[in-house]
């Protein structure tokens, strides 16, 4: 049974262990792309073999600052699951999101360890920067899920229609691929390659070779991205009886757009660490409401507040 008195405080917890794996993620990737991922050296989880190292240099100080961060980023995340657990393990979808949560933020962690201990190839980083959004996005749909619950929602009227559900799984999932292979290119430092933009060293079509080909078909999956989302929010906007499915696409058309003019910034800016930064945050978000969004469109995994509500006035109906 839902208590009301609780939900202030999973809502706390939610919204601090989300922005606690939002600062570990964007932390990490300043760690790897400021060259600071051996400023411990290759000792884990000791840092230069101490518990508290000397910070000789800015290179251990943003190392040892990503791992304390990981650390009270877990101590928040496992916070608020136990919360979920004790209050809410009786819905399936709670259950669901916390097996994601627990099994990308060990596999993360793992793979932290190994890029200390091992020179990773940046096929293995990309993965690690896409397991850490996986983490951060379970996470921060359970808060939702804690939001969501905690007011009265009318059960839509209509079902959502099966393409609208199939057009945001896909996109979900190439958006998925689209930011692996945007960091690949960010970690084999690869951006350089291809200078200009929109045209690449001066050419509308560079080809496929090397590292520029490597930056090219970021190009044009971007752009895809973008033809991607308007036909997704094509479909969703014929779900006249679901606003909030229609707010998520159009949150999603914005971000897209706004990305892709990130990323213009950042081969302006020459690369520059700030224009990474915006261009992560960028992702970050882009990848949360895709993620919210596709599991709007899920009946099903909303299924521990539709039933809850089903005395709730149907909308476009009536009791």
């Amino acid at each position: 049974m839902h208590d009301p008195r609780r939900t202030p405080r999973l809502r706390g917890w939610g919204i601090a262990a989300t922005l606690g794996l939002f600062v570990v993620n964007l932390v990490g990737f300043i760690d790897a792309q400021t060259g600071s991922a051996y400023g411990c050296g290759q000792d884990w989880p000791l840092c230069n073999g101490q518990v508290i190292p000397n910070f000789t240099g800015l290179h251990v100080l943003i190392e040892f600052g990503h791992r304390a961060l990981v650390v009270v980023g877990i101590v928040l995340v496992m916070g608020f699951l136990v919360a979920m657990w004790r209050h809410h393990r009786d819905q399936a979808v709670v259950r669901l999101l916390m097996g994601v949560a627990v099994f990308f933020i060990v596999v993360q962690s793992i793979l932290g360890g190994l890029a200390v201990l091992f020179v990773n190839p940046p096929e293995i980083l990309a993965l690690h920067l896409g397991f850490g959004l996986m983490a951060m996005n379970a996470v921060g749909l359970l808060t939702a899920w804690v939001f969501r619950t905690a007011r009265p929602v009318p059960v839509p009227s209509e079902p959502v229609a099966p393409r609208s559900r199939l057009r945001a799984w896909f996109l979900w999932t190439y958006l998925f691929l689209v930011i692996y292979w945007g960091s690949y290119v960010s970690f084999r430092a690869a951006g350089q390659a291809c200078r200009g933009w929109p045209l690449c060293n001066g050419e509308w079509f560079p080809g496929f070779n090397g590292l520029t080909g490597i930056v090219f078909i970021h190009r044009l999956a971007a752009v895809a991205l973008l033809g991607v989302v308007i036909w997704t929010g094509l479909a969703i906007r014929q779900e006249r009886a679901r606003p909030d499915l229609r707010r998520a696409a159009g949150i999603l058309l914005s971000l897209t757009i706004l990305q892709i003019v990130s990323g213009a910034y950042l081969v302006a800016s020459h690369w520059t660490l700030n224009a990474y930064i915006v261009h992560v945050i960028g992702v970050m978000a882009l990848f949360y409401v895709a993620s919210y969004l596709a599991m709007l469109v899920d009946e099903e995994f909303w299924t521990g507040w539709t039933r809850r509500r089903a005395h709730a006035r149907p909308i476009g109906g009536s009791q």
